[in-house]
C-alpha cells in the first residue's frame, strides 16, 4: 500500500539529501572517496530557499580537523569560513568553483559512506546534516 500511495505522489517521503534550517534549506552535502594519505577534500551542496541572508560560519564533524572557504568568490585573507548566502537566491558548491574544503582529513571517506556533519550559521540554528561520498558517475 505505501508503494502505491508513494507512485501516486501521496505521502511520499522527504527526500534523505535536503535539510532544513528556519530559513534555508541545504541539499545533498557531498564529497568525493579520499586517498587514504590524503589531507583535504572538497564539500559541495546548494543552499536554497533562503528566506533570510545569512552566513555559514562553522563546520564540524569527526572526519576533519577544520574546514575553508575555496573559489573565486573566497577572501584569500579571511581565517576561518566565512560564506554569505542571500535571502532570494541559491547558492552552489561545485568542485571546479566555490566550495568548502575539509581540512586535516581523519580518516579516507569511502565511496557509499555517509558521515556526520554539523553547519553552524551566523543567525540560524546549527544544522546536522549527512556529509555523503558518492561516485565520480552522479555528479
Amino acid at each position: 500500500m505505501l508503494i502505491a500511495l508513494g507512485a501516486a505522489g501521496i505521502g511520499s517521503p522527504a527526500l534523505g539529501c535536503e535539510f532544513f534550517s528556519s530559513h534555508l534549506r541545504i541539499w545533498h552535502p557531498w564529497t568525493r572517496a579520499s586517498r587514504v594519505d590524503a589531507d583535504t577534500a572538497k564539500l559541495c551542496m546548494r543552499f536554497d530557499e533562503v528566506q533570510r541572508t545569512d552566513r555559514l560560519i562553522g563546520i564540524k564533524t569527526p572526519v576533519a580537523g577544520g574546514a575553508r572557504l575555496v573559489g573565486a568568490a573566497a577572501d584569500a585573507g579571511a581565517q576561518g569560513l566565512s560564506l554569505l548566502i542571500r535571502a532570494g537566491q541559491e547558492l552552489q558548491l561545485t568542485e571546479d568553483g566555490l566550495h568548502i574544503e575539509l581540512l586535516d582529513l581523519q580518516q579516507p571517506l569511502q565511496v557509499g559512506r555517509s558521515y556526520p556533519l554539523h553547519l553552524h550559521f551566523e543567525f540560524a540554528e546549527p544544522v546536522k546534516v549527512a556529509l555523503n561520498v558518492d561516485y565520480a558517475g552522479l555528479r
